[in-house]
């Protein structure tokens, strides 16, 4: 019995003074930055596009390279044929061993140096040209904003980089809530958001899964159109607004039921990260138009009255994605370019220094970016992802009848801790980062997946976007993923700020 109290005391310590740590006053330049501003045109540094090749010319035996595509197919060579072998993914490392003349312009011979699929490396295989490209995985990008989302508490936070020497803390832009990924009976835990260090690699406008899988585009003009603004959200799951038939096969029966599983699922915009190893972490937005797409995001956390019910029979939630609204994934496709940091962590929140945050955010200032959504950019990429900026969208002379919807996307920078709130089971947004009392609470609110209280490691300041004595939780139903190599980006270390 002593040894249990003893334990309860230990743990009710050790949380406290993790969520207690010296605060470091801080303050910002006077010069203008971002964050201040209308968001009309950014200048945020985008990292470069890694050039695909297209011609032998462009490579020499020796050369290292990547896969640029997601997944593509290797291959064997027995008396001049071609035989099919298993796949490697993006970002697998390649050195060119040889340029495969006899086969044509199409493949050359790779050695796998590294790949998400450990039974491939060193492996020397033939693969096409047209899939690979120069390597680069922006790990070591020196990117001016980067992306924090909260599993735990399911907030989503954007930061500017204001003093690239470190000289003063990163600045809040946006925060806002989004839906991590969950199924329930999922007992591998194979359908969650996972912890890790990310980056943007793509962006795609109107992304689906494929031609003739379960997610149809939200827009494309050879397809039925999309639901009403003033449809229930349950129209966007019908047979009547999907392209193609959903086909199963069991017992060697097949089986088609409506054209597709959910029209839209991924919204309008889906930022593609990398290293991903096939989990499918993306980024994206929702079923839905602008508002509705806003309410579909507390339905399908079961934050209204039909999501409450239909939660209690399946889930709503995505199988790992980070879902957000409509009009926020837009604002994110605007402001975060391509490199951007995506650091997935699941931390207990807190203020650095409650004194710097009144002195530099203002709580009642709120910020807005006009979207004006076209029909252009249809699954493009890059640039082909056309942005939503409606002031860009007037200025490339787009005429009325290309946009499919306008509005106001407003929002507040005043930086908000999630935390328990006093009996109550309920995660929510304060201005007080006390959370001394409040720790025993952790599994019941702001703790997606009810991991034990003493799994927490460290904490997450929610002012300055900066990780403090932090550690991914060693507990079951948190998956690791991102770079295994660099666990979160150094600027991100509270530590290295002056």
């Amino acid at each position: 019995m002593k040894k249990q109290v003893l334990k309860q005391l230990t743990l009710g310590i050790s949380v406290a003074c993790a969520l207690s740590a010296t605060a470091k006053p801080y303050s910002y330049p006077n010069a203008k930055d971002i964050s201040v501003n209308n968001f009309s045109e950014t200048g945020f540094k985008a990292g470069r596009v890694p050039e695909k090749f297209s011609s032998k010319e462009q490579l020499n035996v020796g050369d290292e390279v990547m896969v640029y595509d997601r997944y593509i197919n290797t291959y064997t060579s027995s008396n001049g044929k071609l035989k099919r072998d298993r796949m490697i993914g993006r970002l697998d490392r390649l050195t060119v061993v040889g340029m495969a003349e006899e086969l044509g312009e199409d493949y050359i011979q790779v050695k796998i140096n590294s790949s998400t699929d450990w039974g491939m490396k060193g492996k020397t295989r033939f693969v096409k040209l047209r899939h690979l490209s120069e390597y680069e995985d922006y790990k070591n990008f020196d990117a001016d904003v980067y992306m924090v989302q909260n599993i735990a508490t399911e907030k989503l936070r954007v930061y500017q980089r204001v003093c690239k020497d470190n000289s003063c803390p990163p600045k809040l832009i946006l925060q806002t809530d989004f839906v991590a990924g969950f199924k329930k009976g999922d007992k591998k835990f194979g359908k969650r958001t996972q912890v890790g260090n990310y980056r943007i690699f793509e962006w795609h406008k109107f992304y689906q899964d494929r031609p003739g899988g379960h997610y149809p585009s939200w827009f494309d003009p050879t397809y039925p159109a999309q639901p009403e603004k003033e449809d229930s959200w349950s129209k966007w799951f019908k047979g009547e607004y999907m392209p193609w038939e959903y086909c199963t096969t069991k017992d060697g029966k097949r089986k088609c039921s409506h054209s597709g599983m959910m029209r839209g699922a991924f919204g309008w915009y889906t930022a593609l990260v990398e290293p991903n190893y096939g989990q499918d972490q993306w980024t994206h937005g929702t079923i839905g138009w602008a508002e509705s797409s806003e309410e579909n995001i507390k339905r399908a956390k079961g934050e209204d009255f039909w999501g409450a019910i239909a939660n209690t029979f399946t889930s709503l939630r995505s199988s790992g994605c980070s879902r957000v609204s409509n009009p926020t994934v837009a604002f994110l496709r605007h402001l975060l370019p391509v490199g951007t940091p995506i650091v997935k962590i699941y931390a207990l929140e807190k203020y650095q220094d409650e004194a710097s945050v009144k002195k530099n955010y203002n709580q009642d200032q709120e910020f807005t970016w006009d979207f004006a959504l076209t029909k252009d950019g249809v699954r493009g990429t890059h640039k082909d992802a056309i942005s939503s900026h409606k002031q860009s969208v007037e200025e490339s002379g787009v005429s009325s009848e290309r946009i499919l919807e306008e509005g106001t996307f407003k929002f507040k920078n005043f930086p908000l801790v999630t935390q328990q709130k006093n009996k109550s089971s309920k995660c929510r947004e304060t201005d007080s980062s006390n959370l001394r009392s409040d720790y025993r609470k952790l599994r019941k609110g702001c703790n997606l997946y009810k991991i034990p209280a003493d799994a927490f490691v460290g904490s997450f300041n929610v002012d300055t976007g900066l990780l403090e004595g932090y550690a991914h939780p060693k507990a079951e139903g948190i998956i690791k993923g991102g770079f295994r190599s660099q666990k979160f980006p150094s600027f991100m270390d509270v530590k290295n700020y002056k």
